[in-house]
Order: C-alpha cells, then structure tokens, then sequence
C-alpha cells in the first residue's frame, strides 16, 4: 500500500460509520483515490506528499540498517561465546586427562607386573590375557583409541575435545604438516615423532587436543629426524603430548 492509498482508507475510516452506529442525519464525504491520484494535485500537495513519501522510506531504511546491526552484533556475541565455551571445555577435558594419567599409569603397571609374573611362571595363556586386558582397558576406562591414521574424521563440532589414542611412532613418512600444531590431515604417528612425544616404533599412549585451524598458518620444521611441510589454514588443527 502507497502512502496515498493510505491516506484515503485513514480518511474513509474517519468519515465512514462504523456498522452497529446509527445512521446519520446527514452522508459523509467519501474520497476517491483516483482523486487523491489524480495528476490535477496542485504542486504544493505533491510536494508535500513526496516530501512524506521521502521521509517514510528514510525511516524505514533507518530502521533496517538499526535492525541489521542489533543481528550482526549477536553473531559477534555468539561467536564470542562459543569459542570461550570451547575453550573452557577444553581446560576441562585436560584437567580430567591430566587427573587420569597417574590412575592410568598405575592400573597399566601393576597389571604388567601380573603379566612379567605369568611370564616368569611359564604361564603364556595368563600373560596374554592380561595383555588382551589391558588393551580392553584403555578403551573402557579412559576411552583410549586405536591410530586413527589422521585426524580428518573430526570436524569443527569436535573443536576443543581431547582424545587418547595407543600408537606406534612413525619416523618415515612425509605426511605432516605444521609444527606442535598440526592439520588434521597429518599422520598422527607421524606427527607425534616430530614433537617428540614418542620415537620411531615406539608404542605410547598419546593425548591429543583439537583446536581451531581456519585462522593458522601452519609452518613446517625439522625435528628428531621428520620433516614437516608449510601449509596454509586447514578447517582443524591439533597438539599431540605423551601421556
């Protein structure tokens, strides 16, 4: 509805009785539109008009760019918010690593010792349960993982989370990119030799924190004999340490 077409219902409206009033005495004045429309306005009425009609769509442009920023601000908050609770999560879940660690290193070494027992006693089958045990374990208890090769099966939901997995040290292999932080795309055995977390054909229980890549520029090094490459931002990054 244009202005004018809202000018004459509002003045229809005032003219018009409503339906449960009694009738009056005397018709009221109906407007036409097609006379507020007319091209027979004298010039100061459609000055004014258009003067109206300018101010309406100043308001209302006004009003959308006010609105447009109250939305563009709450996404900056929500951003905000969201990456502080990922990283609050993620203290959290290495605090709880962090305090499962010594439990952890406990349990394994006191069931090694049955194990090194079973041995000693000629006791193959029990020293190979115990084995099959404590690889058990580690799943149930701590939610130790198996080598997942790389990390490309996390996405951004997975952002802040902190994983264990047993692998064995690769020194051989040029698949790593980055250096403490890595792309998920990098192999994590391999990854872990150039921190220094484990060594070629070591078998270790490593912990792994993903964080957020898009705003990384991964730079690559040499160390304890691998060599990692550059790379630009990668959609997730992680850390990997030594449990």
């Amino acid at each position: 509805m244009n202005l004018l077409s809202g000018f004459s219902r509002l003045l229809s409206e005032l003219t018009d009785p409503p339906p449960d009033s009694p009738p009056r005495t005397a018709p009221a004045m109906q407007l036409d539109d097609d006379l507020l429309l007319s091209d027979d306005l004298p010039p100061d009425a459609r000055r004014i008009i258009g003067e109206a009609e300018a101010a309406v769509a100043d308001v209302r442009r006004q009003s959308e760019r006010a609105v447009s920023a109250v939305r563009d601000q709450a996404d900056r908050d929500i951003a905000t918010i969201r990456a502080k609770a990922d990283a609050d999560a993620a203290t959290a879940q290495r605090d709880a690593a962090g305090q499962l660690s010594p439990l952890l290193r406990d349990l394994f070494g006191r069931l090694k010792t049955v194990q090194a027992e079973c041995l000693r006693a000629g006791d193959l089958d029990g020293a190979l349960a115990v084995r099959s045990r404590l690889r058990t374990l580690r799943g149930d208890l701590f939610g130790v993982q198996p080598d997942p090769g790389n990390l490309t099966d996390f996405g951004p939901s997975d952002i802040g989370k902190v994983l264990l997995f047993e692998i064995v040290g690769e020194g051989d292999s040029d698949h790593c990119w980055g250096t403490d932080l890595y792309t998920a795309d990098s192999r994590l055995c391999v990854a872990a030799v150039h921190v220094g977390a484990v060594r070629p054909n070591e078998r270790a229980l490593v912990r792994v924190t993903l964080f957020d890549g898009n705003e990384l520029l991964f730079e690559g090094s040499e160390r304890y004999g691998v060599r990692s490459r550059d790379y630009g931002n990668y959609t997730v990054a992680f850390t990997v340490e030594r449990v």
